[in-house]
């Protein structure tokens, strides 16, 4: 390390300029020289893509502020009139969305033929009238399955907001709810079998399979089931059944020579207890 501290505080800001912006952070926790070159505009310049920018809801505002600070206030800004959340991905600086549980088409809720009754739109806090404890989400609304009946939810998001030659995994953002015992949080819907969809629109190479909301089918089967992630944003004393859960869809690699429509779909009959 003695070595290292021998550089100048522009050649180390050179060598953390070709790392990553996780690194980045941590490297600045080594000492105070290395914080001051990790967080100077040469290193978060070079991770701060022009079209990164045009995320930030008044570029204008933030035009002066050092490269470090625009970066992170292009992590988790509500775009598109709010139908879109944008971040990027520490570790590879790639940019990831999620969509709105308002923008998706969803059978049920959108289609006049449908008994709108199976799903309601809540705002966060109304929700806290109904569970003791909701944990907090990007958007501002969710959306709850009231009934038991088949539905279909179906998103969509432009190639052309991806990162080029980069993979994707599409995921369901939910919070199950049901019966509630000491430990765990039994809903309608775990056991049911979901198909799920994610693959390009007119592509024969999208992956389409089944999947369950229960960690107790993983073991029978391959098939990716139980969501393997904690999506919750907050770590607490609370139990599984306070969290937002991850359920993946499905990879899809886009290559960027191209726009197209990357579409999500997820599908089940008779159930309720689903909060997205």
């Amino acid at each position: 390390m003695t070595g290292m501290l021998a550089l100048t505080e522009g050649c180390i800001a050179a060598v953390i300029a070709f790392t990553t912006p996780r690194d980045a952070c941590r490297l600045a926790c080594v000492s105070t020289t290395f914080r001051s070159a990790a967080d100077s505009d040469v290193v978060w310049n070079r991770f701060l893509r022009p079209e990164y920018l045009s995320k930030i809801s008044d570029p204008g505002s933030v035009s002066s502020l050092p490269k470090k600070e625009l970066y992170l206030r292009t992590c988790h800004n509500l775009i598109h009139n709010g139908k879109l959340c944008f971040w990027n991905d520490l570790q590879s600086g790639k940019k990831c969305y999620m969509i709105s549980p308002n923008e998706p088409y969803i059978m049920g809720m959108d289609d006049v033929e449908y008994d709108t009754i199976a799903w309601s739109r809540y705002s966060l806090p109304d929700l806290e009238f109904y569970f003791d404890y909701i944990p907090f989400g990007r958007f501002p609304e969710v959306i709850m399955r009231d009934e038991p009946d088949a539905f279909e939810i179906r998103g969509k998001i432009s190639t052309s907001l991806l990162s080029p030659m980069t993979t994707y995994v599409a995921y369901l953002v939910f919070f199950l709810y049901g019966d509630i015992d000491d430990e765990h949080v039994t809903s309608y819907i775990e056991y049911s079998p979901i198909e799920v969809f994610a693959g390009l629109a007119g592509s024969n190479n999208g992956q389409r399979r089944t999947v369950y909301f229960h960690r107790e089918h993983q073991d029978r089967d391959d098939n990716g089931l139980f969501p393997k992630k904690w999506a919750g944003l907050l770590e607490n004393e609370f139990s599984e059944r306070c969290r937002w859960l991850e359920s993946e869809l499905g990879e899809f690699f886009n290559r960027g020579d191209k726009e197209g429509e990357l579409l999500m779909n997820v599908k089940t009959t008779c159930k309720n207890g689903l909060i997205v």
